[in-house]
């Protein structure tokens, strides 16, 4: 496992480093003024050598990942209080799991009560999280830490794993332009633009010799 793992680091290292070579070192090599959505899954836009193409679920993993490590080493977070809290009913292996990762839960911006039976109240969630899916992205995080290797990683980097996965914006989602523009910046202010958190790639180029070439080979 740890040599799959080593492994999948160093291709996505490779295709990080061909990219930066590639001239989209930061949103400012893209054109923000012509972007659009591809599918309800993919942004497109141009740059000056050819066309990048992101997955914007991908993206937003990213963006979460990152606000999640940062708000465990600094403490701080940034909520949205719930206009209803919602009592969630749990069960007693996911209470356990999910009083054992509260602390954790917290510092990324949910504000969860327990109660004297087998449920909880959710009073406010991450700021960044979308509205209207909180019990499937709670019950899943709990799936999740139940289910993970505690010895590959700390507790914050599991629930920020989790978190990112969970509750980023998915392929389907309709966004409008300002929307798209907002994630690519938010994008290359993390740390890796280029990977997700597991060393998948988030955007691709298609240079525009390669589009002529394409042409060239169907003799159009």
């Amino acid at each position: 496992m740890a040599e799959n793992l080593t492994q999948a680091i160093k291709r996505a290292k490779d295709y990080v480093s061909k990219l930066t070579s590639d001239n989209i070192s930061s949103s400012d090599n893209i054109d923000l003024n012509k972007v659009w959505q591809l599918d309800n899954s993919y942004i497109a836009s141009s740059t000056v050598s050819g066309l990048v193409i992101i997955d914007q679920a991908r993206a937003h993993q990213r963006i979460l990942f990152d606000d999640a490590v940062k708000s465990f080493k600094l403490g701080i977070s940034s909520s949205q209080t719930l206009l209803f809290p919602k009592e969630l009913k749990l069960s007693s292996a996911k209470l356990s799991t999910l009083l054992d990762i509260l602390p954790f839960m917290n510092k990324i911006g949910f504000t969860i009560r327990k109660l004297e039976n087998k449920s909880i109240v959710l009073e406010s969630i991450p700021s960044d999280m979308p509205w209207g899916d909180e019990d499937s992205v709670i019950s899943k995080m709990l799936n999740d830490f139940s289910t993970a290797s505690k010895k590959d990683f700390s507790n914050e980097t599991l629930i920020a794993l989790s978190f990112s996965k969970r509750a980023c914006i998915k392929h389907g989602d309709v966004l409008n332009v300002s929307e798209m523009i907002e994630l690519i910046n938010r994008l290359f202010g993390t740390d890796e633009p280029f990977i997700t958190p597991n060393q998948e790639p988030i955007l691709y180029q298609i240079d525009y010799k390669e589009i002529k070439k394409r042409f060239n080979e169907l003799g159009l």
